[in-house]
């Protein structure tokens, strides 16, 4: 099975995601990601006919309650006003194409999606409020995610899915979240939104070919190589804590080797969390996640 060697803004410290294969499947069986990923081929398939991708936001909305978007209704039904139309349409099309398309965007297009992506932020935060839209630029906590839910329905080859966990594994712009309520509440507005993308856009051209490879192999849904990547960087970092069918997965450390691997149900203490095996009381489970390790390595 395939490895991918990802390089972070904040730190200099490389991390390989190893069964890459095995992750996405499992993470492929959630009812939600199942229908989502499904969705997104639709809309891709929509907008090649000429759809309008104002008129697909109004599907994509909802359907991003798949992925667990937290922003509610009336945040929707403000961001589906008639004035905003041509706001979605052009902010799509910004964002349409593929890793190479958005790296390629100059200054002024760039400037473009950043102005939309604020201006959504601000009629987020003035749905949830009851406020009037007037002032300078609000807060938009969880704007990140939110928009980015929506936005991967409809630019699945240059949006990844933006929760808190990604942002943190990639650019360390936030801290980690390490208990659900926190994930279930992401801290990140409209900042981070373009690093993520040029970070996302440069990762998918550094793997191209592995990612296409893992790509194909996918049995639940037609995935691109910047879908995949997605969908493996939800599961490195957070995905893996709720995926526990047929196996838990944890992330073990044994001296300098490190990875998210399947193992029994962990021993006690926070889920999640890096778990050293040099200081696992159990000396059977630690023996099990070693010989997983192990596995994994050999696998790659």
């Amino acid at each position: 099975m395939p490895s991918l060697l990802l390089h972070r803004e904040h730190t200099d410290v490389p991390w390989l995601l190893r069964l890459a294969r095995a992750k996405l499947q499992v993470r492929g069986r959630l009812p939600g990601a199942f229908g989502f990923d499904l969705a997104t081929d639709t809309y891709r398939q929509a907008l090649r006919a000429g759809i309008d991708p104002a008129d697909l936001v109004r599907l994509a909305l909802p359907g991003s309650w798949m992925v667990n978007n937290k922003v509610p209704s009336p945040v929707f039904q403000r961001w589906l006003q008639p004035a905003l139309r041509p706001i979605w349409s052009r902010l799509v099309g910004l964002l349409a194409g593929d890793a190479s398309t958005w790296l390629a965007r100059d200054a002024d297009e760039r400037a473009q999606v950043a102005a939309d992506l604020r201006l959504l932020a601000q009629h987020d935060v003035a749905a949830r409020s009851g406020a009037p839209m007037n002032g300078p630029d609000s807060p938009a906590p969880g704007t990140a995610a939110g928009l980015s839910k929506v936005l991967a329905l409809l630019c699945p080859d240059t949006v990844p899915l933006m929760d808190d966990a990604a942002l943190h594994f990639a650019l360390g712009v936030v801290p980690r979240p390490n208990t659900a309520d926190i994930a279930d509440t992401p801290s990140a507005g409209p900042g981070p939104f373009l690093p993520m993308l040029d970070w996302f856009a440069r990762t998918v051209l550094a793997h191209a070919a592995t990612l296409a490879s893992i790509a194909a192999d996918y049995t639940y849904a037609p995935l691109s190589p910047a879908q995949a990547l997605d969908r493996l960087l939800w599961f490195e970092t957070w995905g893996y804590r709720v995926c526990r069918q047929p196996t838990a997965w944890a992330w073990v450390a044994d001296g300098e080797r490190e990875a998210i691997v399947p193992v029994p149900s962990p021993p006690a203490g926070p889920p999640g969390t890096r778990i050293d095996l040099a200081a696992v009381a159990d000396p059977a489970w630690a023996q099990t996640a070693r010989e997983a390790l192990h596995r994994a390595g050999q696998t790659d």
